[in-house]
């Protein structure tokens, strides 16, 4: 009996020393973590894609696959599904360093795309690190991993950081799978002089021709995150959806919103930004009920839109689908529209979830005053706590130079306004204070 007792002990330490071998892989592969309560995991990486189950909030798993944003996951009852990108997090690759302490990625897949012209490079994720080189937008460089705010990257040969807002985080098997061409119209208007035009829709296609700023090209098709578009001379190109605004069709076609009042002539021919806050992997915060803001501020845009325009405005949406706008396209957006009004559309959240109420903000003192009209204007529509005109050092508004302000117009953290502005009648009651306040402005 001792003798067997014994050779069970033995056997069952031989077998704890060979787990760690056993299970490195897990130990090292990619894992994601739910980030929102309830999050559908579907049978296919598409929205539309049927549900074959839910996962909770707080859940690590390891993942399977990765196709446009999208991870494959296996659920504890042995289902496998899919889980869009924008509601999970700690999606980055992990890492290891070698012997010579040298840190190696798991995937060489993940790849940034620079936004911006002239973007700093720095040697530690930090505003007050060293300035190690600068990126130009268009370049493209290799992604080690993201860290909050900062994306750590492979820069000359060394490790480096550069500030994820100015950046597009992308796969480079998502460039070349995602490429079915969907029908578009309209004209793309080149945001920034030197913007590369290539030969496909992918930053390594070679480049054919450059766009100035302000050029516009007709638009003939959508593949993913490009636009097909045609030269002067004939010849089709590609040109990334993040550097150009497009004028044509909006995107949505809601039926028409009555006027609110007779105040019309004073937005008649003005150029009016709408800038639905977030989008894409940006979902913004998350409502009590596992609402994305992205898609709120979406929604009230679209509203606001239609009312405005058969008002006579020049009305322009930032985005007008969910994806991803940097934070200087959007500014940029209203620079070459010359906008009479740019306005940033958002929803708030804190971890104290009685926090109530609409606040509008502003940042230069030239903008104070269409940051009163709007704001008197939603007190009076809205039957919520008015949280005033506050100065807000906000990247929209301190960059840019048009007449502009931010929204934020009720606390998803709060259970009772997260079910409120959701509905058609509060959404109708935002979109009225907004006009009107437009109009009014416009009107003095």
């Amino acid at each position: 009996m001792e003798r067997k007792t014994v050779s069970l002990i033995m056997a069952f330490v031989l077998l704890l020393s060979l787990l760690p071998a056993a299970t490195t892989f897990a130990e090292e592969a990619q894992q994601v973590e739910i980030a929102v309560n309830k999050a559908n995991v579907r049978s296919e990486p598409s929205m539309s894609a049927s549900l074959v189950g839910q996962a909770e909030r707080g859940k690590k798993y390891i993942v399977l696959k990765e196709k446009y944003d999208w991870y494959q996951i296996q659920l504890a009852n042995g289902t496998k599904g899919w889980v869009a990108g924008y509601i999970v997090k700690g999606a980055s690759t992990s890492v290891q360093e070698d012997k010579q302490g040298i840190v190696k990625s798991t995937t060489a897949e993940r790849s940034a795309t620079v936004l911006v012209d002239d973007l700093n490079v720095r040697n530690e994720p930090s505003l007050s690190a060293g300035v190690l080189g600068k990126l130009h937008i268009g370049e493209q460089v290799p992604v080690e991993k993201v860290t909050n705010d900062w994306v750590h990257i492979h820069y000359k040969g060394q490790r480096a950081w550069v500030s994820r807002q100015f950046v597009r985080i992308s796969n480079k098997t998502k460039q070349t799978a995602d490429n079915s061409e969907a029908p578009a119209d309209g004209f793309a208007v080149i945001l920034y002089n030197g913007t590369n035009l290539r030969s496909d829709a992918s930053t390594s296609a070679s480049v054919v021709a450059r766009g100035s700023q302000g050029e516009r090209y007709p638009i003939q098709s959508r593949v993913g995150d490009w636009y097909k578009i045609s030269l002067s001379s004939g010849q089709k190109a590609y040109v990334a959806s993040w550097v150009v605004s497009v004028n044509g069709k909006a995107a949505v076609d809601e039926p028409s919103t009555e006027p609110v009042d007779d105040r019309t002539p004073g937005l008649r021919g003005k150029t009016i930004i709408l800038d639905p806050g977030h989008g894409g992997v940006d979902a913004g915060t998350t409502g009590m009920h596992g609402t994305f803001e992205k898609f709120i501020t979406l929604k009230t845009a679209e509203r606001l839109y239609h009312k405005l325009r058969q008002a006579g405005a020049n009305v322009i949406l930032t985005r007008s689908d969910d994806q991803y706008i940097s934070l200087p396209s959007r500014v940029a957006t209203a620079r070459y529209h010359r906008a009479d009004a740019f306005i940033s559309l958002h929803y708030d959240s804190t971890h104290h979830n009685g926090a109530n109420g609409f606040t509008t903000y502003y940042y230069h003192n030239g903008h104070k005053q269409l940051a009163k009209k709007v704001n008197r204007n939603l007190e009076q529509s809205l039957p919520m706590k008015n949280r005033g005109v506050r100065h807000g050092d906000y990247y929209v508004l301190r960059e840019n130079s048009q007449p502009a302000i931010l929204l934020e117009l009720g606390y998803l953290s709060n259970p009772r306004e997260a079910s409120a502005v959701v509905t058609s009648p509060y959404q109708e009651l935002i979109t009225n204070g907004v006009y009107n306040g437009l109009s009014s402005y416009f009107n003095n």
